[in-house]
């Protein structure tokens, strides 16, 4: 026959071994979410290096092929015009759409930057209107002004 302290040390010994189990299965399921997330990531920066690759060709494609449309340019101008002089005035080109095209984006930059400031400066408008509505709502005192 069992005592009650018996049946009592038994089901705490159950109760650990059943924690210890629980414990056990999550820790697994763990380490199971960790690698399926591990190899979620694997997979995509092998997607991106691979378009990276694929991106770094294109450029020196590109690059190229700006190379040898110079070249032909140039040797185009040499026909009309004496070496150094056709190599000065294609530099000169060259660096007038170097400079427009800059404050071009200079400007195009500042724009954005001017409409994002604008836009975050409404949304924190809106917020502090909310939060005023809120706080009128609740019966609170307004939050001193900064």
């Amino acid at each position: 026959m069992r005592t009650r302290g018996e049946n009592a040390a038994s089901a705490g010994g159950g109760m650990q071994d059943a924690a210890a189990r629980l414990a056990q299965d999550t820790t697994e399921l763990a380490r199971q979410e960790i690698k399926a997330v591990q190899d979620e990531v694997m997979t995509a920066l092998k997607r991106f290096a691979s378009g990276g690759a694929l991106l770094a060709g294109a450029g020196t494609c590109g690059v190229l092929a700006l190379w040898a449309a110079h070249e032909t340019l140039l040797r185009g101008m040499e026909s009309v015009l004496p070496r150094g002089r056709a190599a000065a005035l294609l530099t000169c080109t060259y660096a007038a759409a170097a400079v427009g095209l800059g404050l071009s984006a200079r400007g195009r930059v500042r724009s954005a930057a001017q409409a994002t400031a604008g836009a975050l400066d409404k949304e924190a408008g809106h917020l502090e209107r909310q939060q005023e509505r809120t706080a009128a709502e609740d019966g609170t005192p307004d939050a001193p002004e900064t």
